[in-house]
């Protein structure tokens, strides 16, 4: 025999969904990823080397720009409307030597530091996907 629960405020209930139904919406699932690409851009942007300064041709090149051109930046060619937002940790066109670094070339050894602030920080990251993704919950439980 079926057990029978009674609604006694079936008006209640569907406010109650309606707050949660935001809680998976897009807006909040952006929020959410862009929360943990901060933690790890943080970590990579610690990580990246900083050259010395040189002049060449006449110009002077001061040394840090690519650790200034870590960013994050939204793929939306990768992400999926409402369902997935995809943040990278990369770097800007202006270092676009980034991956001479992080890889190597015939010349040069790797000096990663993309992968290893990953590694380091990707636990951390995943909590503050968590943490935003309850304080909304939590938020909607209350009404808000």
């Amino acid at each position: 025999m079926a057990n029978r629960i009674t609604i006694e405020n079936p008006a209640a209930l569907t406010d109650y969904l309606d707050r949660l139904e935001t809680v998976a919406s897009e807006e909040v699932l952006r929020q959410a990823a862009v929360a943990g690409a901060r933690v790890i851009h943080a970590e990579v942007k610690l990580r990246a080397p900083v050259g010395n300064a040189y002049e060449r041709k006449g110009t002077k090149h001061v040394p840090g720009t690519l650790k200034r051109s870590v960013l994050i930046a939204y793929d939306d060619e990768e992400s999926v409307a409402g369902q997935l937002a995809i943040y990278l940790v990369t770097w800007s066109k202006d270092a676009f030597y980034g991956r001479f670094v992080e890889f190597g070339t015939s010349r040069a050894a790797a000096k990663p530091f993309l992968r290893p602030g990953y590694d380091a920080k990707k636990q951390q990251a995943a909590e503050a996907v968590i943490e935003v993704i309850q304080k909304k919950a939590e938020e909607a439980a209350r009404g808000k």
